[in-house]
């Protein structure tokens, strides 16, 4: 019930109450030869004084009971928010060590790729690697290594034939944003324009 509401309810009742009083304070009267007295006529106003008294004070209890509901609420809420908060920030933590220990997993895998002579395997995990990894705390050396390998071996890659597996990558390594204060960023984004370069003569090599 808002304010305005509890104002109009306030309201009506003092008023019917008084209209109330009035009429028995006449209507007593009239049976008593109609004689209206100036005790009766304050004695019915001090009841209806107290009944519009006890009136404010219930509503003003009852807006105090709101009131402390409401701050138990926002009490509730401010809890709530600072939880979720938390585990925001837990959830945070989580992702950056699965994403740093699921890019080291797919680098190993590229190393041991690139011992078995297994190039497309090699390929592939460097750029899921890069694509996954927590770029803004990576250490930009092993950045720099990964595109280098890359590189590398692009062109054995292009010669294998396989476009629509070039193109995915273009896809993907093309929407990329390296961190401007990351280590080697002026050559890692060398080497990063070089690729999606090769990879893009490619896709139009093959179209003619």
């Amino acid at each position: 019930m808002n304010d305005k509401n509890k104002n109009i309810i306030i309201v009506i009742a003092c008023i019917s109450t008084a209209l109330i009083c009035i009429v028995l304070t006449f209507w007593g009267n009239w049976k008593n030869d109609g004689v209206l007295t100036t005790d009766a006529f304050m004695a019915v106003m001090a009841t209806f004084i107290g009944i519009c008294a006890t009136l404010i004070v219930g509503v003003q209890i009852v807006s105090f009971i709101e009131l402390k509901e409401v701050r138990a609420q926002m009490k509730t809420i401010r809890e709530e928010r600072h939880l979720l908060n938390e585990q925001k920030e837990s959830f945070k933590i989580e992702m950056y060590n699965a994403r740093l220990g699921l890019g080291n997993a797919l680098a190993l895998i590229a190393l041991t790729a690139q011992k078995n002579n297994d190039i497309l395997i090699e390929f592939e995990s460097l750029v899921i690697s890069i694509i996954i990894d927590d770029w803004d705390s990576m250490n930009g050396t092993a950045l720099l290594n990964r595109y280098q390998r890359l590189s590398e071996i692009a062109d054995k890659i292009i010669s294998l034939g396989k476009q629509d597996y070039i193109n995915d990558t273009y896809k993907k390594l093309s929407i990329l944003v390296v961190p401007t204060n990351i280590n080697h960023y002026n050559e890692i984004m060398t080497l990063h324009h070089g690729l999606l370069s090769k990879l893009k003569s490619s896709n139009q090599t093959t179209a003619k």
